[in-house]
């Protein structure tokens, strides 16, 4: 069985909380398209409750072996298991933070000019 994520989207709060560590109660749902076929479609979301409220949702599909029976309840869980860990990734990556050139004048032979002449001709 391989399990393939496709789509991965996410929608943060505004306001990221003052917190150095972060509690997460999360509410989570999956939903299985053609559970009857060696390809079974799914869709989880993952709802952030509490301080840290958050939408993450992904696409993806299970691919069977040929004659390998699709189990949901253990396959649901790896897909929760993973959908955990990656969700976590992303609220790091899409963590606020603050990027200060020290010296811009370097930059200078990078303008929009030269940029697009570059990729264009």
């Amino acid at each position: 069985m391989e399990i393939h994520m496709q789509k991965i989207g996410m929608i943060r709060p505004d306001v990221n909380p003052k917190n150095s560590s972060l509690d997460l109660d999360v509410d989570w749902s999956i939903e299985y398209l053609d559970t009857h076929l060696n390809q079974v479609k799914f869709c989880i979301i993952l709802r952030s409750l509490n301080q840290f409220k958050s939408d993450f949702k992904i696409d993806g599909y299970v691919e069977l072996e040929k004659f390998e029976k699709f189990d949901q309840e253990d396959v649901s869980k790896l897909i929760f298991n993973k959908a955990c860990s990656v969700f976590m990734e992303m609220i790091s990556l899409t963590r606020e933070s603050t990027l200060i050139l020290s010296n811009p004048e370097n930059l200078s032979g990078f303008g929009s000019e030269d940029i697009s002449s570059t990729l264009f001709n």
